[in-house]
Order: C-alpha cells, then sequence, then structure tokens
C-alpha cells in the first residue's frame, strides 16, 4: 500500500512509498510541499488499486514517465557503447544479436512488458524470453549458442539501466533478463553434452605418423598444437585485425620466445612472451632461412584452415583447427595430471573452461588418483602417515 510521511529537517520532508508497478520493489519519492505530497500519494494508491484488481494500470502510470521501448534501449547501445568500439567484428557481432531480438519482438514493445508476454509455439505456451529461446532452437540453433546471444542481450539493457536517463539514473529501472540460478538462460541440466575430441594414442600417431602427409602440413600440424594459440592468432595476415598478425619480429629464435596475443580486441589486449619448444624453433628457423617466408606463416586464417582440411583428408581423422588446440591441453593434463596446467598450457585463465571444453580429466588421471588413495590408505593403515 501507498503511504506518507513526514522528515523532519530535509529539504524534501515530505515521502511517499509505493510499490512500483514494474520492478516490484519499494519505491520512495520527496517533495517540498504537502500539497505536491498528497497528489503524488492518490496517484499511486490509485496505480497500486488498479494493479491489485487486474485493471489497465499503465494508462495512469505512463501519463509522467515516457514508455520505454527494446528500440529505445538499442538505439542508445548502439548510438553509445558501439560507437566507442573500434573492432569491426565486435560491433558487426553485437548487432547481429540485437536483431535477433527484433525479428522475435517487434522493436516496439515495452520493455517492461516483455517478460509478461505470452505465445502458442511449436512446442506449446512460451512466457518472456521463453519465446525467444524456443524461436531459435526452431531455427536450428543450439542451447549454448542461444544462451551466449541472451548474455549479449542482457549486456545491452545493462547498459540501458546505467545509462541514457535524466539526473545521471538509467533508461530503465530494471533488467528484463534474469541471471542466477532462476535465471532466462538454459539451466546446465538442459544444454546438450559437450562433444570434446578425444585424442587416443591411436589418433595421435595417425596424424603425425601419416606417411602421406606432406613435409609442410606435418610441420604446420606440429607448431599448432605445440604452441596451442588459435589459428588466427598464428596467421600473418588478417585484415580485420592487424594487431594480432604475427610477424618475424614476434619471434626471438635466439632465447626460443615468442610474443602471444592475449586478451580480447581492447584495452586488456596486448602481447605476451611465452617460450617455444625447441622443435618449434627448429621448424621457424627452417621457414625463415631455408623458406625465406616474410613471416612466420604468411597467409590469412583461410588459407590455414585449408591445409588443416587437407590434412583431414590425408589422415582420416575429422578434427578441427581448435582439436589441435586441445590437443596440447589433453596431453598436459595426461602428463601431469593437473587441470591447472592444461589451463597454462594453452594460456586460458579459466580451469573450469578448460575442464569442460579442451581436456576433460582423463583416464590416466582417474587411475594415477586412484593408486595416490590407496597408496595413501596403505600409509594410513600401517600407522606411517
Amino acid at each position: 500500500m501507498a503511504n506518507k510521511s513526514h522528515r523532519i529537517n530535509r529539504p524534501s520532508p515530505y515521502q511517499v512509498s509505493f510499490t512500483h508497478p514494474v520492478s516490484g520493489k519499494r519505491t520512495k519519492i520527496c517533495f517540498k510541499t504537502e500539497r505536491e505530497q498528497e497528489d503524488a500519494f492518490r496517484k499511486y494508491e490509485h496505480i497500486e488499486y488498479l494493479k491489485r484488481t487486474n485493471q489497465d494500470w499503465r494508462k495512469e502510470w505512463n501519463e509522467d514517465e515516457k514508455v520505454v521501448t527494446i528500440k529505445d534501449v538499442f538505439d542508445l547501445f548502439r548510438d553509445t557503447y558501439l560507437s566507442d568500439i573500434d573492432n569491426y567484428n565486435t560491433v558487426r557481432k553485437y548487432n547481429q544479436v540485437l536483431n535477433t531480438v527484433t525479428e522475435v519482438f517487434p522493436e516496439t514493445t515495452p520493455v517492461e512488458m516483455i517478460r509478461g508476454l505470452d505465445r502458442y509455439m511449436g512446442v506449446g505456451k512460451r512466457t518472456g524470453w521463453g519465446i525467444y529461446k524456443a524461436h531459435r532452437e526452431a531455427m536450428g540453433r543450439s542451447r549454448r549458442g542461444i544462451n551466449s546471444y541472451l548474455g549479449d542481450i542482457r549486456t545491452a539493457f545493462e547498459f540501458a539501466r546505467e545509462n541514457g536517463g535524466k539526473d545521471g539514473n538509467g533508461l530503465i529501472t530494471f533488467n528484463p533478463i534474469k541471471n542466477g540460478r532462476m535465471g532466462d538462460k538454459f539451466k546446465e541440466s538442459e544444454l546438450q553434452p559437450l562433444k570434446v575430441f578425444e585424442w587416443t594414442t591411436g589418433n595421435i600417431q595417425r596424424l603425425f605418423n601419416n606417411e602421406a602427409l606432406p613435409e609442410y602440413h606435418r610441420e604446420l600440424v606440429t607448431v599448432y598444437a605445440l604452441i596451442g594459440v588459435r589459428a588466427t592468432e598464428l596467421a600473418g595476415f588478417n585484415a580485420g585485425e592487424r594487431d594480432k598478425e604475427l610477424h618475424w619480429h614476434h619471434v626471438d629464435l635466439k632465447k626460443d620466445e615468442i610474443m602471444l596475443w592475449v586478451g580480447k580486441q581492447g584495452s586488456n589486449a596486448r602481447r605476451k612472451r611465452a617460450p617455444l619448444h625447441p622443435e618449434v624453433v627448429k621448424i621457424f628457423k627452417k621457414w625463415k632461412e631455408v623458406d625465406k617466408f616474410d613471416r612466420p606463416i604468411p597467409h590469412a586464417y583461410r588459407w590455414i584452415w585449408t591445409k588443416m582440411n587437407e590434412a583431414k583428408q590425408i589422415t582420416g581423422l575429422d578434427f578441427t583447427n581448435h582439436d589441435l588446440r586441445r590437443l596440447k591441453a589433453q596431453l598436459t593434463e595426461k602428463k601431469t595430471h593437473s587441470d591447472t596446467a592444461a589451463a597454462y598450457a594453452i594460456g586460458d585463465k579459466s580451469v573450469e573452461m578448460v575442464k569442460s571444453h579442451y581436456a576433460p580429466v582423463s583416464m590416466d588421471t582417474q587411475r594415477y588418483l586412484n593408486d595416490a588413495a590407496f597408496e595413501q590408505l596403505t600409509t594410513e593403515l600401517k600407522g606411517n602417515a
């Protein structure tokens, strides 16, 4: 219920508190005169009554407040946030993601109404962002991809919650996409299991010992696997992101070191020194001194992809470029029995990400842990602990 109160010795002593009809949170507004307080009290008391009795409260609520639409939020995000980003690919990605929302909800949809919308889909009745998720799934999009998009969309709404309003406030008062255990994304139990390519001993031998594999293909695979970075970070040409191009001045063949690109494009992006395995140094020296390459790999990503595809055809192994990055992580985990070491091996900060996407705990590590537990049990039973 709306109520009035008076605060002594305040510039605006007359206060009205009420339940916000959109966010459901208790809201307070202060006034300088008792007359203003009385007018506001009657207005918000009436709005609470209309909502409580399931009548149309929005007309009266919006008399003094502009209805913020999806278009308002996305225009603010594009004009204020994206306009300051230099990376073309990042801007294109966000625009693509935002467009998927207006394919489902008209851009004139008030933000405050999104969560309350319902629609009958091919899979039954869906409400709010469930409509968006069902629509994307019907288009063949994976649930993990939909979750990723929802995260990016939430960023746009969060920007509007912090910016674009009057007196330094946000354009909207709440984010319509909820996070957390009861949030709008698919839960972990609802996601398809990740299929991580397993580099068995047989697969590794089939790739590296294949006599039909040309010398350069074998060299490229070795460099890729032992450095453990993404293909775009090895390419000598990258029209969209010149800073990521790998040149000879990034490689120190005397110190066996390389300056690798780490971090996302922007303020955190930089090159970081990393050691090179002697086998990689040997290949790099050949490419520079014998083959006279003007860059370690004097080609763009597409060319690298083509060469890897040729290696797949020759060996009969159905692996991706990213699977070669997984190879280094899996080899490291298998040898060290450490998922942290596997993360360090490919320059990834998130151990959980590496465990789920690159190198799940191997059978060798599980056996190692079983043996360690048995060994400690034996020690305890002998009283030597």
